[in-house]
């Protein structure tokens, strides 16, 4: 008699927790609102979505993201921070830029530190599509005395889940536009104060031109002279490091050098005089005797 045995071979497949991830960026391109500069820091956030998951992008069988419905933690990398001119300006770099998304807080640049993310781990807190923000700061000080003109910065987003044989790496290109307007502002005047024992008064002032540029100064009395109450006449006098020039009421002076911090950085670039000749006086009744100047600026 011969008899056969037969043994039944059991095959099993083990799955371990990082046998298959899956990582994706919602859009490959994102493009910020514009930003043109009108003065102080410029922020800009921009929402972004991402997905982050155990499993696969394929379908909802097996093995997909759906099927397993677990979270699969993630990297986020950032590089190109700088803002190039369109005509040829030197480029302006990115103050600070920062990610938040849910429990989340990423520093990816702080002035010219660019710390490795590469090795932060961040939980999505959702298997499925979630939302993170962007955050790009300029800081005032990095953009006073700036070429006007228009910049454009393209920041490219690397993401990857920390898991999988194969692991997904997904990159996503954020687009910023900037202006910087060719802007001019004259700031520190004041009321200026004289009597029959001072004839001679004056003051300092700040003329704040982007990237330092040339401006002339006109400067209109009341009555489109210079005459205190339409009766006394003065002269007027402006100037800057020791030199300076006689106005024509209504007409541009000389070019000056405007000064690349706003409002000075708290100083004066520029200086006024204001003058009563003597013989004014003559004849004169008691009492005050007023004149509004305006005082008008223009980049060259």
């Amino acid at each position: 008699m011969v008899s056969v045995r037969g043994m039944l071979a059991v095959l099993a497949l083990t799955l371990s927790n990082t046998a298959s991830a899956f990582f994706v960026f919602g859009q490959q391109l994102y493009t910020a609102p514009a930003v043109t500069w009108t003065g102080g820091d410029i922020n800009i956030d921009l929402p972004i979505q991402l997905q982050s998951c155990r499993g696969t992008s394929i379908g909802s069988g097996w093995f997909s993201c759906g099927w397993f419905q677990q979270v699969e933690e993630y990297t986020l990398e950032a590089t190109e921070f700088e803002f190039i001119s369109w005509e040829g300006a030197p480029s302006i770099e990115m103050s600070r830029v920062t990610y938040q998304q849910g429990a989340n807080s990423l520093l990816i640049k702080d002035g010219s530190t660019i710390p490795d993310t590469s090795t932060t781990l961040l939980n999505p807190g959702n298997w499925q599509q979630v939302t993170g923000n962007v955050s790009v700061k300029i800081y005032t000080a990095d953009l006073q005395g700036r070429q006007p003109g228009d910049y454009q910065a393209v920041l490219r987003l690397k993401g990857m889940e920390s898991g999988g044989l194969i692991p997904y790496t997904a990159f996503s290109d954020i687009i910023y536009d900037l202006t910087i307007p060719d802007r001019i502002q004259v700031s520190g005047l004041k009321d200026i104060a004289l009597s029959d024992q001072s004839l001679q008064g004056g003051m300092n002032f700040c003329v704040y031109t982007q990237s330092g540029a040339d401006f002339t100064l006109r400067a209109t009395g009341a009555n489109n002279a210079f005459l205190l109450s339409g009766q006394v006449g003065y002269q007027l006098k402006v100037g800057q490091g020791g030199s300076m020039e006689l106005l024509t009421p209504g007409v541009d002076g000389q070019p000056w050098s405007g000064s690349t911090q706003q409002y000075c950085g708290g100083g004066s670039n520029m200086d006024l005089e204001v003058t009563v000749p003597s013989s004014e006086l003559s004849g004169l009744q008691p009492g005050v005797y007023k004149d509004t100047v305006t005082v008008t600026v223009s980049v060259q």
